[in-house]
């Protein structure tokens, strides 16, 4: 924890993006796309996409903080998700979240999915000491796995055909 919170305090933006990026991938599992972009990112340092109910893959945007936190910054992704038609976000920080930073989440709403077991929050917030402390990742398969997975299976399939054709 000592050596997240030091990173996270750099003075030099590089460092500071090493840090979004850091906590980015391992809350992923190393699975989402980052934002290269320094300083106007827009609100998104990192995204995945998973199979929802509509035919294309959906969004889930990534925003990672490691100063100062208010319910103003979960109000912020909710916009984002919304102009970017996202159907999820995921806000990472370094710091607990406030009693109005959760409630303001949670009137964010659920999600539910055809394809998922259970409805999830609309946005979520990690902590860097849930993810460090807790091993806490995304729990949801993600479109690139549904990909390969199919992608396996068929090639699975293909060589059983070559085998029967070969007898």
């Amino acid at each position: 924890m000592n050596s997240a919170i030091a990173l996270a305090n750099k003075k030099d933006d590089r460092t500071r993006k090493e840090f979004e990026k850091w906590a980015i991938l391992t809350y992923t599992n190393n699975r989402a796309i980052v934002n290269e972009k320094k300083g106007a990112d827009r609100g998104i340092d990192g995204v995945v996409y998973f199979q929802g109910d509509k035919d294309e893959p959906e969004k889930i945007i990534l925003q990672v903080k490691s100063g100062n936190i208010k319910s103003g910054d979960i109000r912020d992704l909710q916009g984002t998700i919304t102009l970017e038609g996202a159907a999820m976000g995921i806000f990472i920080t370094l710091k607990d979240p406030t009693k109005a930073m959760i409630k303001t989440a949670k009137t964010a709403g659920i999600y539910q999915s055809k394809f998922m077991s259970q409805s999830l929050d609309k946005i979520s917030i990690v902590t860097i000491e849930e993810i460090l402390e807790d091993k806490k990742r995304l729990d949801i398969k993600l479109s690139y796995e549904v990909l390969k997975s199919a992608e396996k299976q068929k090639e699975t399939q293909g060589n059983q055909l070559k085998f029967n054709l070969d007898i």
